[in-house]
């Protein structure tokens, strides 16, 4: 709506406390799953209710270079021109506003010293509101609103609404970074840049289901490594990486455009064909031996690959069929010595010529472990969670492998913490390990989490750093334990145990390194999935809090509802509201959940003066406070957290919340101390409506 149509700052300005309550449904909006688009135009045309102006521009943050870009333009006349503008921190009003993180109310705008016009545009009188879009700590962005002419003006009430709304499109901004991450990590292979192995299965779908219905094909190459555990082995794991990168890079650029490359394993490469044959993957095959022949890769020299190429829908229409083609067509290549090329239907192959074949014996081990891998990779790629995934691959291993137990731990910081556990009825073990917590760096299984290596152990009581499980008996026991490789980062650990000494060798080795690869992957796509559950928990949590928080009558009520709903959303039996009394200046409960009687009398008599309570806020976010006295962590003590409520006009007020203490658990997590900072903030929006 355009200022200059209305007496400004009159005729339809809504009272405050209705333009409060328009701005809680703002918030509303940006915690349910919205896209940008339509939260900024939510924004920009409430706020043109509240604030009439002539214009809007609402800018996003390049970090790494600094500069503001356009997302969202409001004008009748040079929306063309801003679009194709930027400003530059520290530089003009915008940029002054970002680099100081102050917002700016400037009724002479074209006046001010800072000022700097967007290339195209004239230097008309008008007056502006630029508010800095601050999100955890750092500048999301730019909310400028601007009237024109010489007699445009802003007042201050505007100016706070106006600040409000830049919470609104800062909050909406980082949403919108998160989830845009969340998505890239859970497509992505940290350490290459490639497709992950979720993405492949979710592509090679999509393509199938194109070329069986255009009447196309597809084709599909699996490219495995040749020696790799060599490379790690004599060179370590950095070296290892490197080769990784570098063959990323080749294949990237080897493939046509169209085609799509992905990492799905620790050393294994997937390659899907569109609109193309098995012919055509047999030259794209030959295009890679030949540019592998003339590539160094530093320290390793040369590498070569097997592959094994399949078409769809012509050998199988599932895609999960398809992918077990082309595995069962690399094996081949493998088994014949690697560095070739195979394709399902042709036991020639295509490329490097063939070495000699390995022996039967180890022909028919490799198809076993063929049909392990096929059946693995198919069931985990339908799992969500940690537990079920480390479940399969310790039942999975069974058929294989005869072993006494097998641990699947997985890394939290310094420590591993167990997954999954599978035993042979062992009492001792079931009460010793199932539920061991390992340090990195501390036995064996620390060990090959900190170095990356795979360790292949004949007899553990021969072993200089292996530790004994209180609670086991000291016996022969040969162990077998491979990293969990994800990128550059080791993301847990599976072991195997047998009784007797000997009772594992290299072959052994080499497959728990085999399904090791597709372990981690689908533990890290579990891991991103939890994350992106408790992002949505969390988002869908703080609306519901919003809503019930809106219905407040009274700014009694609301302060007995913000304890409650605290202490329900936390799980913590007890929580308080405190407030600076506007007079003393001291702090005190206003509101109390969860507490005694007896409680209840000591907590209201209690009072903290400014400094105390400045001292706890000053950090502006959640704090965990230490109780006096208590010296370790795992003392039984309770967990206290408390959190500022931002007022206006400066005066105080916070949430404390009291957690009875669980031996081996972090009564506030990271995500716990999100969820009580999402509170504060609806608990200002409410607080604010009702004062």
């Amino acid at each position: 709506t355009p200022a200059r149509s209305l007496p400004v700052g009159k005729a339809r300005r809504h009272s405050l406390v209705d333009s409060y309550r328009l701005l809680a449904g703002i918030f509303h909006e940006v915690l349910s799953e919205q896209t940008l688009d339509s939260l900024l135009d939510r924004i920009a045309d409430t706020l043109a209710e509240l604030v009439p102006y002539d214009s809007l521009t609402i800018y996003q943050v390049d970090e790494p270079r600094r500069k503001l870009f356009p997302v969202l333009v409001r004008s009748p006349e040079w929306d063309k021109e801003i679009f194709g503008s930027h400003s530059i921190f520290g530089e003009g009003i915008t940029g002054w506003a970002a680099e100081h993180q102050q917002p700016v109310l400037t009724n002479a705008a074209h006046l001010d010293p800072r000022a700097v016009f967007v290339p195209g545009t004239p230097p008309d009188p008008e007056a502006l509101i630029a508010v800095p879009l601050v999100a955890r700590g750092s500048v999301k962005g730019s909310l400028n609103i601007y009237r024109d002419g010489e007699q445009a003006r802003f007042d201050e009430e505007e100016f706070e609404l106006a600040k409000r709304f830049g919470d609104a499109a800062a909050l909406a901004l980082d949403n919108a970074q998160i989830r845009a991450h969340l998505e890239h990590q859970a497509q992505t292979d940290s350490l290459t840049g490639l497709f992950n192995h979720r993405y492949f299965h979710e592509r090679l779908r999509s393509e199938l289901h194109r070329a069986s219905r255009v009447r196309d094909s597809v084709a599909l190459l699996m490219i495995d490594l040749d020696d790799f555990k060599r490379v790690n082995d004599i060179y370590g794991h950095g070296v290892g990486d490197q080769v990784l990168v570098a063959l990323a890079e080749l294949i990237d650029t080897t493939v046509r455009a169209s085609d799509v490359v992905c990492r799905v394993g620790g050393e294994e490469f997937a390659v899907i064909m569109t609109s193309a044959d098995a012919a055509a993957a047999e030259q794209l095959a030959v295009r890679l031996a030949e540019d592998l022949a003339v590539k160094d890769f530093g320290p390793y020299g040369r590498v070569t690959l097997s592959i094994g190429i399949a078409e769809g829908p012509t050998h199988a229409m599932n895609p999960r069929e398809l992918v077990a083609c082309a595995d069962a067509a690399m094996l081949t290549a493998k088994s014949r010595g690697g560095n070739q090329a195979v394709r399902l239907d042709d036991g020639a192959p295509a490329g490097a010529p063939a070495r000699s074949h390995r022996d039967p014996q180890a022909e028919v081990r490799s198809l076993a472990h063929l049909k392990l891998l096929q059946t693995l990779s198919t069931k985990l790629s339908a799992l969500r969670t940690m537990g079920e995934i480390g479940d399969l691959i310790a039942s999975e291993l069974r058929v294989l492998l005869d072993y006494h137990n097998c641990r699947v731990y997985r890394r939290e910081g310094d420590e591993l913490v167990p997954v999954a556990f599978r035993g042979d009825g062992c009492v001792d073990c079931e009460q010793g390990i199932a539920g061991l917590r390992f340090k990195v760096g501390l036995g064996i299984t620390g060990r090959v989490a900190e170095t990356g290596k795979s360790m292949l152990v004949a007899n553990a009581l021969d072993c200089e750093f292996a530790l004994r499980v209180p609670g086991t008996g000291e016996v022969a026991e040969s162990l077998l334990a491979v990293p969990l490789w994800n990128g550059a980062r080791v993301v847990g650990v599976i072991v195997l145990s047998q009784l007797g000494e000997g009772a594992f060798d290299d072959d052994d080795e080499r497959l728990l390194e085999m399904v090791a690869g597709y372990a981690s992957v689908a533990l890290e796509n579990a891991r991103l999935y939890d994350a992106a559950r408790s992002e949505a928990e969390l988002a869908n949590g703080l609306l519901e809090t919003g809503r019930r928080l809106a219905g407040a009558q009274s700014f009694a009520s609301a302060l007995d509802l913000i304890a409650e709903l605290t202490a329900q959303m936390l799980e913590a039996p007890r929580a308080s509201v405190w407030l600076q009394d506007q007079e003393t200046g001291e702090m005190r409960a206003h509101a109390i959940w969860g507490h005694s009687v007896a409680e209840r009398k000591v907590v209201l008599e209690e009072r903290y003066s400014e400094e105390e309570a400045r001292r706890y806020l000053s950090s502006g976010g959640p704090v965990v406070i230490q109780p006096e006295g208590v010296d370790e962590p795992d003392e039984a003590a309770e967990a206290v957290a408390l959190a500022p409520i931002p007022l206006d006009r400066g005066r105080l007020a916070c949430v404390v919340v009291i957690k009875a203490p669980t031996p081996g658990r972090d009564e506030f997590s990271d995500m716990a101390l999100r969820l009580l900072a999402g509170i504060c903030d609806q608990a200002k929006l409410a607080l604010t409506s009702l004062s």
